[in-house]
């Protein structure tokens, strides 16, 4: 699969996938063929608006939503998760090191 993420491509990269539905970002670009190898996804910029040939993907507007399949708390327990939770949150140096791995397959 590529990037965006998710069903309805509202993550940018796999390292926005590995965090927490909260630290992910609410706002970025689509549109562009330019690859982030760090991250893994769409390279993306801040700022209000995207330039020119590029559309606005804001996942506060209805159906665009970023929320589930999220990592994050410390419950080790899958059957105690939260809806949409699927595992513990990960440290930064384990989502680093799992984003290398997956770049293998």
């Amino acid at each position: 699969a590529t990037a965006p993420y998710l069903h309805n491509g509202s993550v940018p990269t796999l390292d926005d996938l590995l965090k927490p539905q909260d630290e992910r970002p609410t706002r970025f670009c689509v549109g562009s063929r330019q690859f982030d190898p760090v991250k893994v996804g769409l390279k993306t910029e801040g700022g209000d608006t995207c330039p020119p040939g590029l559309t606005d993907f804001d996942t506060r507007s209805l159906g665009n939503s970023s929320r589930g399949h999220s990592f994050e708390g410390t419950e080790r327990d899958v059957t105690k998760l939260p809806s949409g939770v699927l595992g513990p949150k990960f440290t930064d140096e384990q989502r680093l090191d799992l984003i290398e791995y997956l770049k293998t397959l």
